[in-house]
């Protein structure tokens, strides 16, 4: 049981450092193709929450990671790694 704790609060952590290291390169709100990676982030973070709808947790996580790391703008940042959190925090109460 504290094994898993453990593994999932060290995955957190891990994944946090590549979100937040892959949104570093992204380019700013006035550069060329700001406007494509803004759109697929917001896409991706729609789909994340139709998967926590369904319950499917895992998927959830995926598209709320990929709309983590291709969001240009802070606040949709924000709330696709807090929807990493809380799936996080489903599937550790889960298991």
């Amino acid at each position: 049981m504290q094994r898993t704790c453990q593994f999932y609060i060290i995955a957190s952590i891990l994944l946090f450092l590549f979100v937040s290291g892959c949104s570093s390169v992204l380019p700013g709100k006035n550069e060329p193709g700001a406007h494509q990676y803004e759109e697929y982030a917001r896409k991706c973070y729609e789909r994340g929450i139709s998967y926590m709808e369904e319950s499917r947790y895992e998927l959830a996580r995926q598209q709320f990671s990929f709309a983590a790391a291709s969001a240009v703008s802070k606040p949709l940042y924000l709330k696709a790694a807090d929807g990493v959190r809380r799936v996080n925090r489903i599937l550790g109460q889960n298991r």
